[in-house]
């Protein structure tokens, strides 16, 4: 759907379509009111695994209180604290709760969940002033299984620093080497942006247009034709000759037949001419509205009528050979499914399918054009002239004989027939080709129908085959994130000695495509990933432009300046949906940086979800560590990073303020 507050964050001069996005229902957040505990739990990691930290912290906190305990659940409830934080980030209450479970977690039993929860708390103990043993504190780290060890440095990433992050950076940068392709990514990542697909419809006939009335006037007229030629039969065979008798036989038996023949003549006609008009043949078609579901529907055929051409050689003939049959097909796609809230997203796979049949058929040397769908093949004609012209003869002769019997009457008889058959024949032969259509379209219909059932089910099988997991989407694109930090540290020369701190603002790089599963944060198909180095002596800036679909990024631009450079960071809340960041230096022009907007989309979801979504992208983009180094930097420079800054108490659910 299109919205007001559409806009362009593209380069100048570039366009970008509708700001659109696609939901997924999905049950991996929610938690029935009689579910157990262990649901809530189960809930907590699956947002862990996403990268929303504080709803995980939520459920688990929940799961606890209602009496399930454990060290794994621990181990998550504190992975769920330090996740996408930094330990400065930690507020009195997240300390104290860190020392609770701290408490907790003591006791002699050492299995992988208690021992990680040992090494997570040993590793806290070098960074928040306490002198800890840097070395044995990695080493303890090395020695846990891989699935606490690797939980550890995906979700303690920001809390690792310096000497004791060089210390584990190769297995980090290892294990984001391994997941970057993992589980057949490029393959899959494109299913996870495809709009559920719209069920399968199919356009009902045409309601049977013959009236009650119509049948009885038509029946009124073929007595009143019928009957005189029965009393000028009747005339010719009163002559008791031969030739009365066969010219009678001859139009009695010819008759009948060649009537249905000139029936099934003019029937395929109509339809003929009914297909063409379908077709737009021999009228000039309006364009659809603009910026309509017809339009995205016409641009969608369009676009895979060209992509599914035969033959690159002979595009531009293809183009012009299935203008109608693109025509009429676009014209039922949006019949049937406008009016409905369906969007052009949703029926995608039905345009596909259509114009993949269109292509068949041709190859095939199957029928595509109206002429040759309802064409009148020349035995028929033939037949029908033959037969016309038998009965003719016949009825000449007949009516002769009959001239020659009763001259008066046979005379009244013809012109009577002749009246009469001017309305009746015509009647007859709508009424004819009405019940034929009806019932060839309903048969139709059905054929048309079961195909679409079977594309639709083959379609969306498909995708809920191949469609990632949030927990797959979240790994892919922090693989991503700590291989471009990897290429900026390299970049820089530099190396995890000389970092204070570090920092991530991944943001949608439009145009994009975008989706969400519901109650889950948004994805996009294009990022645009910015690093923040601080070291002694400044800030290193770099921002890379990612290709998530295909884990492709190049670097667009880097920059350096020194703590007092940074004049000023303000957050700008344009709306619910809409956050921007704004850097401004003393020596150039300010930045500013669009960090969420949530497609337009979200009508159908409650109003509490919509509520949470800014907060939720927001932290799954990292964005309060990152505003709060800027912050630091922005207020007070390189002493901020000198000193141990206790936080004050805070709602992490808050919205940024404005520095």
């Amino acid at each position: 759907m299109n919205g007001s507050d559409t806009f362009n964050t593209a380069e100048p001069g570039s366009t970008v379509g509708a700001q659109v996005g696609q939901m997924h229902n999905s049950q991996i957040y929610v938690v029935g009111p009689d579910e157990p505990p262990e649901r809530e739990y189960e809930v907590g990691c699956h947002y862990l695994a996403d990268g929303v930290p504080s709803k995980a912290r939520e459920h688990l906190e929940r799961a606890r209180a209602r009496g399930f305990e454990g060290p794994e659940v621990l181990f998550h409830q504190a992975l769920a604290l330090l996740s996408k934080r930094s330990y400065r980030d930690l507020t009195k209450e997240d300390k104290a709760v860190l020392a609770n479970l701290s408490v907790r977690g003591v006791s002699v039993s050492r299995d992988g969940w208690r021992r990680g929860l040992g090494v997570v708390f040993t590793l806290l103990s070098c960074v928040d002033g306490s002198n800890g043993d840097t070395g044995a504190a990695v080493a303890e780290l090395e020695a846990l299984p891989a699935t606490q060890r690797d939980l550890i440095l995906r979700h303690l990433d920001l809390v690792l620093t310096g000497g004791m992050k060089q210390s584990v950076w190769h297995r980090v940068r290892e294990n984001a080497k391994e997941a970057r392709f993992s589980n057949d990514r490029v393959n899959r990542v494109w299913a996870y942006f495809e709009a559920e697909p719209a069920g399968p419809r199919t356009e009902h006939p045409k309601p049977y247009s013959i009236s009650g009335r119509d049948f009885f006037g038509g029946l009124l007229l073929a007595a009143a034709s019928l009957f005189p030629v029965a009393i000028m039969t009747g005339s010719a065979l009163s002559q008791g000759s031969l030739t009365a008798l066969l010219a009678c036989l001859t139009m009695l038996v010819f008759g009948p037949v060649a009537g249905w023949h000139v029936a099934s003549w003019h029937h395929r006609h109509r339809r003929r001419l009914a297909l063409a008009h379908a077709y737009g043949y021999g009228r000039s078609p309006s364009p659809p509205p603009k910026g309509g579901f017809a339009e995205q529907v016409e641009r969608e055929f369009d676009h895979y009528f060209a992509k599914y051409a035969p033959d690159p050689l002979t595009r531009n003939a293809w183009s012009e050979r299935t203008k109608g049959v693109r025509r009429c097909l676009r014209d039922e796609v949006v019949r049937i499914y406008r009016e409905t809230g369906v969007e052009a997203d949703q029926v995608k796979w039905l345009i596909r399918f259509l114009v993949r049949d269109v292509r068949k058929r041709l190859r095939t040397g199957q029928p595509v054009e109206p002429e040759e769908i309802h064409r009148v093949d020349s035995a028929l004609k033939l037949r029908c002239a033959v037969l016309c012209l038998f009965t003719a003869a016949a009825t000449t002769a007949v009516v002769g004989i009959a001239l020659q019997q009763a001259p008066v009457s046979t005379a009244g008889c013809l012109l009577f027939t002749v009246i009469a058959a001017r309305f009746a024949v015509p009647l007859w032969l709508r009424i004819h080709s009405e019940r034929r259509r009806f019932g060839e379209e309903s048969q139709e219909r059905k054929a048309v129908d079961a195909a679409r059932k079977a594309e639709y089910e083959r379609w969306r099988n498909k995708l809920g085959r191949l469609r990632p997991h949030e927990d797959e989407m979240e790994a892919w694109l922090s693989a991503d994130k700590t291989l471009i930090l990897e290429e900026t540290l390299m970049s820089h020369r530099l190396v995890w000695h000389e970092i204070v701190a570090h920092a991530f603002l991944p943001t949608p790089k439009r145009p994009c495509r975008s989706a969400h599963v519901s109650k889950g944060p948004w994805r996009y198909s294009r990022y645009e990933i910015r690093v923040f180095l601080v070291t002694e002596e400044g800030v290193r800036e770099a921002t890379a432009v990612l290709d998530f679909s295909r884990s492709r990024w190049r670097t667009t631009s880097r920059k350096n300046y020194r703590f007092d450079a940074v004049s000023s960071v303000q957050v700008e809340i344009a709306s619910t949906r809409r956050y921007t960041l704004n850097i401004t230096l003393n020596n150039g022009p300010s930045e500013s940086i669009v960090v969420s907007e949530a497609p337009n989309l979200d009508a159908v979801v409650d109003e509490e979800s919509q509520s949470e979504a800014p907060d939720i992208n927001l932290e799954t983009a990292g964005f309060s560590h990152t505003l709060r180094v800027l912050e630091g930097i922005a207020a007070e420079g390189k002493p901020w990073f000198g000193r141990a800054v206790e936080p004050p108490s805070a709602d992490p659910s808050d919205p940024p303020a404005a520095a």
